[in-house]
């Protein structure tokens, strides 16, 4: 029974490769509102979430996963964002005799959860640094053009 329970979680993370963080995370506040057991657990959590999406939407995130240096983090967390969607969408698909056998494991796992993603963002300024320096750079490099075509069309 576990392996095909292993195999439908497999199945879910595959589903939602390849959506950003925003979408994570509304769906994960989507599913915390119909969950059927640990509701406190699944809305304090999606709580968290939201407060982070709102300002995750303020960063150029698609523009920052361009580069490998800031792609690396931002795709952490996104997997850990998937990990947090299948969490939330068990307190759904369990059935009460297990929750409330495994409901101290359950608790440990949102803690866990919460723990991981705040680790990634604590990121976040590292990587709007990195991307400040690159858009300097990059600026620098254009006047520094600009400066000698002008010059040279003065001769």
């Amino acid at each position: 029974m576990a392996t095909w329970e292993a195999l439908g979680e497999v199945a879910t993370v595959v589903q939602l490769s390849g959506l950003d963080a925003g979408r994570l995370i509304s769906m994960i506040v989507k599913a915390a509102n119909t969950a059927r057991m640990h509701k406190k657990n699944c809305r304090q959590f999606a709580q968290h979430l939201k407060l982070i999406g709102n300002l995750l939407e303020q960063l150029r995130i698609s523009e920052l996963k361009k580069y490998p240096e800031t792609r690396e983090p931002l795709e952490q967390l996104e997997d850990a964002l998937r990990r947090s969607f299948i969490l939330v969408n068990s307190c759904q698909d369990r059935s009460y005799l297990y929750l409330l056998a495994m409901g101290w494991n359950i608790v440990y796992q949102f803690r866990k959860a919460q723990n991981e993603i705040d680790r990634y963002l604590k990121l976040v300024p590292l990587i709007t640094l990195v991307d400040n320096a690159r858009v300097r750079v990059s600026i620098l490099v254009l006047v520094l053009v600009f400066v000698s075509l002008f010059s040279l069309s003065s001769y």
